[in-house]
């Protein structure tokens, strides 16, 4: 089983040494983006050391919501915060308060949880849910995460002792060891991650990415009909005239104004016109299309 190094590191490590954690084999850094509303004070700091360091990076954003408007006051925060960037690990939902067993539902906990990963779809990024045991058995509806990449937090304190729970976990939290003088939560991912958010990225572009051109508005070649009324004037320019609907051969050629005669016997795409406007008397037939257009 593949077993990748990691950490994950916030404000608390403050000025984290990178280059001691590059030198423990840390092979991927997952970054806590914010907390609440606020962005992580150290979040633009550890992103910039991962990034000049080609360190594969997730981030997570650590929610204290018991309502839908802190919900989603604390989701518009994270959004902002995350938006745009390219992690190749995902962006990890994290709720672990009492205060959110004690208000919230479980329906509403695992609503969250998936809001988030929906919302996180929407603007381009992989998404994952950071939970413990505890919270998988008791205060999410562990069946309706099916799908979603998990990041279990179970703490044997050694990395060679496994976790005896198994939700389908990507990466597991096994505890706390010093790097570069500092204590960090340490991880490890049981996945190629960098490829699968690759394909993902390739699979997913985000609503909220600008939408492609839309094609080139082709012309239309319906053909244009030409209708008439009785009485219309039309003009004729050496247009063929008939001797009946029928007649193959024209009887004459006509120039000049022409009225139509009776529009309702258009027969074989040709019309009767006459000289005088209401004249009973008919001149004879030509091709509507044939026709110059009206003049009045």
């Amino acid at each position: 089983m593949l077993k990748v190094k990691g950490i994950d590191v916030s404000r608390a490590q403050e000025q984290f040494d990178f280059d001691a954690a590059v030198k423990a084999g840390v092979k991927f850094v997952i970054i806590r983006a914010g907390i609440r509303t606020d962005e992580d004070t150290y979040f633009r700091r550890n992103l910039s050391e991962c990034q000049k360091r080609n360190m594969p990076y997730g981030l997570y954003w650590y929610f204290e919501a018991t309502s839908d408007d802190a919900f989603k006051a604390e989701l518009a925060a994270c959004k902002k915060s995350v938006k745009g960037l390219k992690p190749s690990y995902p962006v990890f939902f994290d709720m672990e308060e009492q205060k959110q067993i004690d208000n919230l539902t479980t329906a509403q906990r695992t609503d969250m949880a998936l809001k988030f990963c929906a919302e996180m779809t929407a603007i381009g990024l992989p998404s994952g849910i950071y939970a413990n045991p505890s919270w998988m058995l008791n205060y999410y509806d562990s069946d309706r995460l099916d799908g979603i990449d998990i990041w279990l937090a179970n703490w044997t304190h050694d990395p060679e002792i496994p976790s005896q729970f198994d939700f389908g976990q990507l990466i597991w939290q096994w505890g706390v060891e010093n790097i570069g003088g500092k204590d960090v939560d340490s991880d490890i991912c049981f996945i190629a991650y960098p490829a699968k958010t690759d394909y993902w990225y390739k699979t997913h572009s985000g609503t909220d990415t600008p939408a492609k051109p839309s094609e080139p508005v082709k012309p239309d070649t319906t053909p244009i009909v030409k209708t008439y009324k009785a009485g219309d004037v039309v003009q004729l320019s050496n247009t063929a005239l008939y001797g009946s609907s029928t007649t193959s051969q024209p009887a004459n050629h006509l120039t000049g104004t022409y009225y139509i005669h009776t529009a309702d016997d258009t027969v074989n795409g040709r019309i009767r016109i006459t000289t005088p406007k209401g004249c009973s008397a008919v001149t004879g037939w030509v091709k509507v299309d044939d026709i110059g257009g009206k003049t009045a």
